[in-house]
């Protein structure tokens, strides 16, 4: 199992971004400026308090220590790279793959279980807010577009549609 000191500054700083991408992936699905707030504090919420698979454990740790001792600091965690002519769900789908890839290269073991802590991140930032409806009538918890979203990433991070 790995920790910060088995990766680059740079390995590190694209495995910290990975679960503000997976979130960012979701909210970029169906923005909505009133369920935004609430996806962002979900989102944080499961990556310091998700409970980290066993294959991944030392690392994800190790990422929530980081998580957690930045924003003590108020310091702000590694935001999306985006490029005003692209579409954003593509770079961050390609962000992700980049953090993939490292564990691919250092830690395939650790790739599974980090990819189903993402997904925890990801499905804890749908739920955080309510998007449609009215004045909150006829809002849903998890949008059609979030559930594409969702879907997409466990497609791409090659997760059983089941979890």
């Amino acid at each position: 199992m790995t920790t910060k000191t088995d990766y680059t500054e740079q390995e590190w700083e694209l495995l910290l971004r990975a679960p503000v991408l997976a979130g960012s992936y979701i909210m970029i699905a169906d923005l909505s400026v009133t369920a935004l707030g609430k996806e962002m504090k979900g989102m944080y919420e499961a990556m310091v308090s998700s409970v980290a698979p066993i294959e991944a454990e030392d690392l994800i740790t190790a990422l929530v220590a980081d998580i957690k001792a930045r924003a003590e600091n108020k310091e702000k965690l590694p935001e999306l790279e985006t490029a005003d002519d692209a579409d954003p769900q593509a770079q961050v789908l390609e962000q992700l793959g980049q953090a993939l890839a490292i564990l691919e290269e250092k830690a395939p073991q650790e790739k599974e279980g980090f990819s189903v802590w993402l997904m925890g991140v990801a499905q804890a930032t749908a739920e955080a807010g309510k998007e449609g409806g009215f004045l909150g009538i006829g809002a849903v918890r998890v949008s059609d577009k979030e559930k594409a979203a969702l879907e997409e990433l466990r497609r791409y991070f090659g997760l059983n549609p089941a979890l």
